[in-house]
C-alpha cells in the first residue's frame, strides 16, 4: 500500500512541477518559492532534478542529455556518458546511418529468373527468386501483402508463362547469418516483434495457421519459422490465382543460378518512403533488414556483424565516443545493445547536417499525432511539435528526438531509463513532463555586449 501511494504521489509531483517550471519567470524569484532560481535554464534543471529525486525512483538508472545545437549549449545532463539498453531507440542509430550510408533514394531489387526454355506458355524448368531483403511486401506498406505477389504473377503471365514444369526456388544468399537478431529472447520468436528476417521476406515475417479451438477452427497470425519459404509459398498462391501452375511446387533450398536467365525484376519504394514505416510504428524487421543491407552494400557481406561494423564506423565519424555504444542488432530487441545519451544526441545532431535530414525527421513519430507517440502529450505544447523515437523493453523505457522550444530553437534530447521497478507508466509520465517543459522553454536572453568606447 505504501508503495502504491508513493507512485501516486510521484505522478502528482510530475504534473505539478511541470506546470511550475513551464511558467517560471526569467528573472529572480522569491527565496521561498518552490523554484527559487534566477533564469529559465536553472528552472529547467531544478524541475528535472526534482522529478528524479522522488524515492520511488531511487533504484532506477536514468541518463538524460538536452542540448541546443544552435547555441551549442547543454541545457541538462545526467549520466549522459553512461551506457544504457536503448530498446527501440536503437532505431535512431539504424535509420540515421542507413540514410547516410545508402542514401534516401536507395531501393531494394528482387529478380525472377528461369532455368529452361519457354514454349507455348510452358517453362520447361524452374522459376528462381533472388532477393536482397525488400521489406516492403507487407500489409503495412502494400495495404495487402498478397497484392504485391499478384503483381509479380501478372508480370510473369504477361511474359507468356502459363505453366512451370519445374519448381519455384530460392536463389542467392544475400543474408547468410541467423534469421533472428543476436540475443533476442525465445519468448518473442512466435510474435510479430520477434519474427525472423531473410533476403526473401513476406509480410514482415508473419504467416497464418489454422488452430483448433474447442470445436472450431480459427485462423491465427504467427511468426514464420522460415521467411524464404513463406515468401515462395505466397508467390506460389498468387501464381495459382493467375492460372499459372507450378508442377514441382516450392523448394526453399538454395539453387545455383549460373545458367539462369532474368525474366523479370522489380524495385521497392525508396528508403525515404520506407523509413516512416520503420520509425513511426517501431517495426523491428525493417531494422534488421537495414542493418544487414548496410553490411551487404558496404562490405559485401550481408550479416548483422558486418552491418554493426558499418554503423559503428559512422557513429565514430559523427563524434561518438568509442565506449559510448555497442551495436548488436538494428531494431533494439537485443538486450546486448548499449548506448549513451551522448551517442544518441550526437547522431541526432549529425543527421541534421546531412541532406537526408528531412527524410529522417519526417519518419519520426509526432507527439499526440501518430506512431508510438500518438496518445502522448495530447493537448500540450509538445503535441504536434515533438518528433521522437520511443523504446520499450522490460525494465527499459527510452525517448529521444527533437522538440521546438517556445523561443523557436530546435532542441535535441535523449532520455534513457533502465532497471526501474515502478510501473512503466510512471517513467512515461516523467518523459512526457520533461517534453512539456522543453516545449515551453525559453532560453535566457544573451547578455548585452559591453558598450563600445
Amino acid at each position: 500500500m505504501a508503495r502504491s501511494g508513493s507512485v501516486r504521489t510521484l505522478v502528482v509531483r510530475f504534473a505539478a512541477l511541470a506546470a511550475i517550471a513551464a511558467c517560471a519567470p526569467a528573472g529572480p524569484v522569491p527565496s521561498g518559492s518552490p523554484v527559487a532560481v534566477r533564469n529559465p535554464r536553472e528552472a529547467l534543471r531544478y524541475s528535472i532534478d526534482s522529478l528524479l529525486a522522488d524515492r520511488a525512483l531511487r533504484n532506477a538508472h536514468f541518463g538524460t542529455l538536452i542540448v541546443n545545437p544552435r547555441s551549442g549549449d547543454t541545457l541538462y545532463s545526467r549520466n549522459a556518458g553512461s551506457v544504457f539498453m536503448p530498446a527501440s531507440n536503437q532505431k535512431i542509430l539504424t535509420g540515421a546511418v542507413a540514410l547516410a550510408q545508402l542514401g534516401p533514394g536507395y531501393r531494394y531489387r528482387t529478380t525472377i529468373m528461369k532455368r529452361g526454355a519457354i514454349s507455348n506458355g510452358v517453362l520447361d524448368g524452374d522459376l528462381i527468386v533472388i532477393g536482397r531483403g525488400d521489406p516492403t511486401l507487407s500489409d503495412r506498406i502494400q495495404g495487402k501483402a498478397m497484392n504485391a505477389m499478384l503483381a509479380i504473377a501478372d508480370s510473369l503471365a504477361g511474359r507468356g508463362i502459363r505453366r512451370v514444369n519445374g519448381s519455384l526456388k530460392r536463389g542467392g544468399d544475400a543474408f547468410p547469418d541467423s534469421i533472428h537478431g543476436y540475443g533476442w529472447e525465445w519468448d518473442d520468436f512466435t510474435t510479430s516483434s520477434g519474427a525472423p528476417v531473410d533476403e526473401l521476406l513476406y509480410n514482415e515475417g508473419m504467416t497464418t495457421v489454422v488452430e483448433r479451438t474447442g470445436l472450431r477452427d480459427t485462423v491465427v497470425s504467427v511468426a514464420t519459422r522460415n521467411p524464404a519459404r513463406s515468401f515462395l509459398a505466397a508467390l506460389d498462391t498468387a501464381l495459382a490465382r493467375r492460372g499459372i501452375q507450378v508442377v514441382g511446387g516450392v523448394s526453399d533450398s538454395l539453387t545455383d543460378t549460373t545458367a539462369a536467365e532474368t525474366v523479370y525484376s522489380f524495385q521497392s519504394l525508396p528508403l525515404r518512403d520506407i523509413l516512416p514505416h520503420f520509425e513511426k510504428p517501431s517495426q523491428n524487421q525493417i531494422g534488421e533488414i537495414l542493418l544487414k543491407t548496410m553490411g551487404l552494400e558496404r562490405t559485401g557481406v550481408g550479416t548483422a556483424d558486418s552491418g554493426a561494423a558499418v554503423v559503428s564506423r559512422q557513429l565514430l565519424a559523427w563524434g561518438a565516443e568509442r565506449d559510448g555504444f555497442k551495436v548488436y542488432d538494428g531494431s533494439g530487441m537485443s538486450r546486448h545493445n548499449l548506448v549513451s545519451p551522448e551517442t544518441i544526441v550526437r547522431t541526432l545532431v549529425a543527421i541534421q547536417k546531412d541532406s537526408a535530414y528531412g527524410a529522417f525527421y519526417n519518419s519520426l513519430p509526432v507527439a499526440g499525432v501518430d506512431g508510438t507517440l500518438r496518445t502522448r502529450m495530447v493537448g500540450t505544447a509538445a503535441a504536434g511539435n515533438m518528433r521522437a523515437k520511443t523504446g520499450t523493453l522490460e525494465f527499459v523505457r527510452s525517448l529521444s528526438g527533437y522538440i521546438t522550444a517556445a523561443n523557436g530553437d530546435q532542441l535535441v534530447f535523449s532520455m534513457l531509463s533502465n532497471h526501474f521497478t515502478v510501473p512503466v507508466s510512471v517513467i512515461t509520465r516523467f518523459q512526457d513532463a520533461v517534453g512539456v517543459l522543453l516545449a515551453n522553454y525559453r532560453d535566457p536572453p544573451s547578455p548585452l555586449p559591453p558598450p563600445r568606447r
